[in-house]
């Protein structure tokens, strides 16, 4: 056997690791996120501080789930984006490739970030009443804050999003009826900030998931 033979054997072997990562990361990812979302655990918490402490008490199961689930996030997101980003190797500027990368790193921590502020806090809420309730009022203050780092993981995803679909549409690796809705749904990932625009990058990761699983390049 030549070294030439070796090195095409280990750089199938490479290309092989992404295209089994991506499909289990990504639509891993929002498999689990599809879940919450239809779960009690993706109920409203409440507005104010007696009703948190009722959501806490009659969703605890749920919100440990939650919690476990934003710590799955990293290694699930870490491996779309990784199989992403070594796929679209060659096919992308050195500037798309880092934005892909960074977007993808961005997105993935703020995710795992915003759903760790929503669920940790009322893992373990206190049984004391007076006590109860003012963690829960510490809770609302922070709410916000998980909003705002929701925010930031669409726009992660929209950097992550539009440089792909546009190299792959340049390098003609995926049709134009394809690659411009998949330009389009990293745009719209920029308005997570208002929710809707996770559906956006929900329905990218899935099919950007599914044509690194079935795509050769």
């Amino acid at each position: 056997m030549t070294t030439t033979t070796l090195d095409a054997a280990a750089i199938g072997l490479e290309r092989s690791r992404p295209a089994r990562l991506a499909p289990l990361g990504g639509l891993g990812l929002i498999a689990g996120l599809i879940a919450l979302f239809v779960s009690p655990g993706g109920d409203e918490s409440g507005e104010t501080p007696r009703e948190v402490v009722a959501y806490a008490a009659s969703h605890e199961g749920w919100i440990v789930a939650m919690a476990l689930f934003g710590l799955a996030v990293i290694p699930l997101g870490g491996a779309f984006v990784a199989a992403l980003h070594a796929r679209l190797r060659g096919i992308v500027t050195a500037t798309e490739s880092a934005l892909v990368l960074i977007g993808g790193i961005a997105f993935t921590l703020s995710f795992s970030l915003a759903l760790t502020i929503w669920a940790a806090p009322l893992t373990d809420i206190s049984s004391d009443n007076a006590r109860s309730l003012a963690e829960a009022e510490v809770y609302l203050a922070i709410d916000d804050i998980g909003w705002f780092l929701f925010g930031a993981a669409g726009v992660g995803a929209a950097m992550m999003a539009i440089p792909a679909s546009l190299a792959a549409l340049r390098s003609r690796s995926v049709p134009a009826w394809l690659g411009w809705p998949g330009v389009a749904l990293g745009v719209g990932s920029l308005a997570t900030v208002a929710f809707f625009g996770v559906f956006a990058w929900i329905a990218w990761i899935a099919v950007a998931s599914i044509v690194l699983l079935a795509g050769r390049r």
